[in-house]
């Protein structure tokens, strides 16, 4: 049945979901993005920016229905109370997620943030995820969010506060042989060689997979720049498990490193099934010695092979070092379709518009991404 949308702006602005970063532009969209993502909108249902962007739309009957739904204490009755502001799903669409939203608010506060920033580790945005885990933690502090606390920290390269906090979940699972091991890698990226070299011996006294003792003592090698023995270690660790194609992009990276292009991206032979992550590392190859078309159509095949708003970004900034502006353009506008809040993809949209002689672009899309930041401090 054709059914015409109550928002009858054409020029209305749009509103954008901070989680996905989908970008609506009718009430008739939020809903649909609500009902289909409604754990990544938990912020933004209800939220003031949400209430005056409905006013804005002209629908301010409905703005003041929404901030009565805000008074109700139950999250459930709250969405569904939101769902049904107009009549676009049936009863039956209704129901069926009803269930899912009561169990969800059975669950403990602490398990709800904590599953709201693994969503954002799994979307390699860590900085999104911590204040989620921080909010979680003050309400109860165990191992499982001790440990993603401390990857999301791994992934900004805040290697001490990785370090600080999986020491307070070894204290918590002192035989957690897994826990030892990120302690040891997160001390070796924070270059504390001493506790690193600790929880190693530690965790070989309990047996640790084989294969991970090589690589960390690699790593640690590699940090240090003693690049030889790092390939020996990264060499034992790949004999003893040949099915960790990291083993093999760290021998990859060790080369780039010492220099050795070609060596490099020989060893990348070993991986028997090319994938995303073999084509952008070989991407990453070309582009260090200075061949950017042949890292162009490394990283195209890395997006044939799966998708990304990073990927895309990649593409975006190879095009811009090989002076293509225009389709650095058309990569860049790609990518921010796929993921609108990614600091990244802006901050290479800001470099492209500079490029292009977009002064006025160039400087709003600083401004952006400034206003990202501070927002992502205040909420940490």
């Amino acid at each position: 049945m054709l059914q015409f949308c109550i928002s009858q702006n054409p020029d209305a602005p749009p509103f954008a979901f901070k989680a996905t970063g989908i970008r609506v532009f009718s009430f008739e969209e939020a809903l649909y993005h609500v009902y289909h993502y409604w754990r990544e909108s938990v912020d933004d249902v209800l939220s003031d920016k949400m209430l005056t962007w409905v006013t804005d739309l002209g629908l301010t009957y409905l703005a003041a229905r929404m901030k009565e739904l805000v008074k109700i204490d139950s999250f459930a009755d709250r969405m569904v109370g939101f769902l049904r502001l107009v009549d676009y799903f049936n009863a039956d669409e209704i129901n069926g997620l009803v269930a899912d939203l009561n169990r969800w608010e059975a669950r403990r506060e602490w398990e709800q943030l904590k599953e709201r920033g693994d969503y954002f580790l799994s979307r390699n945005e860590p900085a999104k995820a911590l204040p989620l885990y921080r909010r979680a933690l003050q309400l109860d502090e165990n191992v499982p969010l001790l440990n993603n606390l401390a990857i999301a920290f791994m992934r900004i390269a805040d290697y001490g506060e990785a370090v600080r906090y999986l020491a307070r979940a070894r204290t918590l699972e002192p035989a957690n042989t897994a826990l030892i091991l990120h302690y040891a890698e997160a001390a070796i990226l924070d270059a504390q060689f001493d506790k690193a070299d600790a929880a190693l011996r530690k965790a070989q006294e309990d047996q640790a997979t084989q294969s991970d003792i090589p690589y960390l003592q690699g790593l640690m090698a590699f940090e240090q720049q003693d690049y030889p023995v790092a390939l020996q270690y990264f060499e034992e660790a790949n004999a003893l498990d040949g099915s960790v194609p990291i083993y093999v992009y760290k021998m990859a990276d060790t080369y780039l490193r010492m220099r050795q292009f070609e060596k490099a991206l020989e060893i990348l032979q070993r991986i028997l099934k090319p994938d995303e992550a073999y084509y952008t590392k070989q991407a990453e190859i070309y582009a260090a010695y200075g061949n950017v078309p042949a890292a162009v159509r490394a990283i195209k095949q890395a997006i044939s092979a799966g998708e990304s708003a990073m990927l895309w970004v990649r593409l975006a900034s190879y095009y811009r070092q090989d002076y293509d502006l225009d389709r650095a353009n058309d990569a860049i506008t790609r990518a921010l379709s796929l993921d609108a809040e990614n600091d990244t993809a802006r901050l290479e949209n800001a470099r492209i518009k500079k490029g292009l002689g977009r002064t006025r672009e160039y400087q709003a899309g600083l401004t952006d991404v400034l206003r990202g930041f501070k927002q992502r401090y205040r909420e940490a």
